[in-house]
């Protein structure tokens, strides 16, 4: 799941700056023209590209330090909810928080964040906007009052990063974190959170790798990354030594071990996306092993609870697979990821045109073995939603693969059990897995 590749907005544009004495009352998005002299409404593809693209990730760019906020007490009083902003903040505790904190034993987003609403006007619209996204997702007009906050913690978020100095609060890193996620429903992904908080956490000093919000907001931040790196095919944007300093590398529980293997996708694309030397069979060989190792020495709380075989004559295109938490999900999700990064990465060495065919066709296999693992531990556990977009973005790389008409059927019930599950867009995908199918069928 964040700031943007060129994200910025002219100061005339973002209206005057905001008086302190205000900044303890937030109104609802109707009366937000009063208080707080929001952006002027417009669509996010708009924004990308407006004139107005450059301040805000100038002032990222040469941020070099990320402050942890005191956790208590906070010096101002804190705001009030109205009855819809006590509806969009409670579902998105309920829901939009456990995705963010797929991999978070302590669960920041759903825990801290909330709390954190009260007191921190960039947080605060942040959540109030991706929720009323996720609300209103089952409506034909899905993006007036979510555009509205959007737009609100845009302000925010640019009078935040002006008077910061150089120095970006955890609330401030969370708040981009969310915005990040709420672009990603969009049916195309503008990307404009991404690389300013790269950035921003790319100077997080061990400091500030301490378990607090901010180390939360940050994995959530490597793993929109991954999913950036996976379908644009293109190196990661994330410094993943910063991420050694985390105490996750130390610990022995089950999130600790589900965090390792993110990092270990993560390091995987880095070898195969090198940003500044080519691809070296070594690299990959090295990683490969320690990937198995992952799974081979995995605590045996990840050994799912309940698996049976699919059993197509039997109805069933999808395996079942049953685990603990999400954390068994995600970690053992992006192991199955992992292995098809790394099948599709190795040379075929060999001058035999046969030999070349039938490796490639071995390499299709696994990639459909491990793409089925995949789904099916997208329903592998109810509180790890997180994992149905997982498994989302892993059809839209690979779904091709499947070339059975049965297979194909799964796939898109699939994709639109997620659609009407999360508010995530999957028609689109759905629309060009379809004619890459048949594409090739009229090929063969």
């Amino acid at each position: 799941m964040c700031l943007a590749q060129d994200l910025s907005i002219d100061p005339d544009l973002a209206g005057p700056a905001q008086p302190s004495s205000e900044a303890a009352h937030v109104s609802p998005p109707s009366q937000i023209a009063h208080n707080i002299s929001p952006m002027p409404e417009i669509s996010h593809h708009d924004f990308a590209n407006s004139p107005a693209s450059s301040q805000l990730t100038r002032h990222l760019r040469y941020s070099s330090e990320l402050v942890r906020s005191p956790d208590s007490p906070y010096s101002r009083p804190p705001m009030q909810f109205t009855t819809r902003e006590a509806e969009l903040i409670k579902n998105f505790t309920e829901n939009m928080a456990l995705w963010a904190d797929a991999t978070d034993v302590h669960r920041h987003f759903e825990l801290e964040v909330p709390r954190r609403s009260l007191y921190f006007p960039v947080l605060r619209y942040a959540v109030f906007a991706f929720s009323s996204r996720h609300l209103n997702r089952d409506k034909a007009d899905t993006s007036t009052e979510a555009l509205e906050y959007y737009n609100s913690c845009l302000s925010v978020l640019i009078e935040a990063v002006d008077k910061a100095s150089g120095h970006i609060d955890e609330e401030t890193l969370a708040a981009i974190a969310i915005l990040r996620q709420y672009e990603e429903m969009d049916t195309e992904d503008m990307e404009m959170h991404l690389t300013g908080t790269s950035r921003i956490v790319n100077s997080m000093s061990e400091f500030d790798f301490n378990g607090g919000l901010g180390e939360a907001a940050a994995w959530l931040c490597l793993r929109q990354d991954i999913y950036v790196s996976l379908t644009r095919l293109r190196p990661l944007r994330s410094n993943l030594e910063n991420y050694l300093q985390s105490d996750i590398f130390r610990r022995t529980d089950d999130a600790a071990y589900a965090n390792k293997m993110v990092y270990l996708l993560a390091r995987s694309l880095g070898s195969i996306y090198p940003s500044d030397s080519a691809i070296s069979n070594e690299s990959l060989e090295n990683i490969r092993l320690e990937v198995d190792g992952w799974f081979d020495s995995k605590p045996a709380a990840f050994n799912p609870i309940l698996e049976s075989a699919r059993n197509k004559d039997g109805g069933n295109s999808l395996p079942i697979i049953w685990v603990l938490s999400p954390f068994h999900s995600v970690g053992l999700q992006y192991y199955h990821i992992a292995k098809i990064v790394l099948a599709m990465s190795f040379p075929i060495a060999t001058d035999s045109v046969f030999e070349q065919i039938r490796e490639s066709k071995k390499v299709e296999r696994t990639i459909r073995s491990h793409l089925l693992q995949v789904i099916a531990l997208a329903s592998s556990h109810a509180k790890a939603e997180n994992a149905l977009f997982t498994a989302r973005h892993s059809l839209s790389i690979w779904g091709s693969v499947f070339t059975d008409r049965m297979d194909q059927d799964m796939v898109l019930d699939f994709l639109r059990h997620i659609q009407q599950k999360t508010g995530w867009q999957t028609e689109s995908l759905s629309s060009s897995l379809q004619q890459q199918w048949t594409q090739d069928s009229n090929e063969d």
